[in-house]
């Protein structure tokens, strides 16, 4: 941002922060040198220059000189000076808010650049575990169709009618299998585009949940229970019903009954958690930790500032989103 898009405000603030510092001041004036409201300038110059900028630094410190020059030099209310040594004084003041300035950019140079190699690593971590979450997710249904299929081609082996129609059911559900997961790959590319998200709305829970449950079959939602330990939630609609819908299909393919949807608040946070029992012989669920669904839950969680959090019990599990509000 240079000086020409820069928010007036910022320039206003600059002038104010140093203007109102040395008339607060002025009472003192008979029992402090021009040194001392100099050192508060200073003080104020440097705070301009960390704060926004090295053009808004020179505006401070002008203000600091115009008012240090007006207020505590005499003669009082004008713009003499018959002092050199108040001219050095105020060269030095300006010299340190841009020194200040430069410093300060320089800090945030190194801080946006620590911040991308953050985003890279977590980049190369979800790609890790994007990978990992295909070869797993999706060995098992293209073994199935390849096999299925394969023995439809066997020429050599002869299949009843009902056999062959069970290896074309076979096909048909592992190729709906591939889909869902491909449909999850697409949607966790297009959300992890995203840099934030700040289209925070007011939403009811029952509409939240409404609307995830629109998202997947009507088999899957069988035997839920929703805990509304809140009216509303804030945050994006999209998203949230995106995780919440992937948390509900989770829990429905891989684990068992008592299913149950949650809403509520840790201190100041607001919290979304499916909870369900462990699914047929304890087998531990598919999306623990590496599935594609729970990738796009903690992408979403993220880009609301907040966290995921999977937890497996002795009788259940649970995923949960919490994050801050707005």
């Amino acid at each position: 941002m240079n000086k020409f898009t820069k928010p007036w405000g910022q320039y206003a603030v600059s002038a104010a922060v140093p203007a109102g510092i040395i008339l607060l001041a002025l009472p003192l004036r008979e029992y402090i040198t021009v040194s001392d409201v100099m050192l508060l300038g200073v003080a104020c110059v440097a705070f301009i220059g960390f704060r926004f900028g090295k053009s808004e630094a020179i505006v401070a410190s002008v203000t600091s000189v115009l008012f240090v020059d007006v207020l505590f030099v005499d003669p009082y209310y004008t713009l003499a000076v018959h002092n050199f040594d108040y001219f050095v004084s105020f060269g030095v003041m300006l010299a340190v808010g841009v020194f200040i300035a430069q410093l300060a950019q320089r800090n945030q140079l190194v801080e946006l650049e620590k911040q991308a190699t953050m985003r890279l690593k977590e980049r190369e971590e979800i790609r890790a575990n994007l990978l990992r979450s295909i070869g797993h997710d999706l060995r098992t249904p293209l073994g199935t169709v390849m096999g299925a299929s394969s023995l439809l081609m066997e020429d050599s082996i002869v299949l009843s009618k009902s056999q062959q129609q069970e290896q074309i059911s076979n096909i048909y559900q592992q190729s709906l299998i591939l889909k869902n997961q491909i449909d999850k790959m697409l949607e966790l590319s297009r959300i992890r585009d995203l840099q934030t998200t700040n289209d925070w709305l007011t939403l009811p829970c029952v509409d939240l949940v409404s609307s995830a449950f629109v998202r997947i079959k009507a088999s899957q939602i069988d035997g839920f229970s929703v805990d509304y330990g809140m009216d509303s939630v804030k945050g994006d609609s999209a998203l949230l019903e995106i995780a919440l819908a992937n948390l509900i299909d989770n829990a429905s393919r891989h684990g068992s009954a008592p299913c149950k949807i949650q809403f509520s608040r840790i201190q100041t946070a607001y919290c979304l958690e499916v909870i369900n029992g462990l699914g047929e012989q304890n087998k531990p669920q598919t999306d623990s930790g590496n599935g594609l669904g729970f990738l796009i839950c903690d992408a979403i969680a993220k880009l609301h500032g907040g966290e995921f959090v999977f937890q497996k019990q002795s009788n259940q599990v649970s995923a949960r989103i919490c994050w801050e509000e707005q």
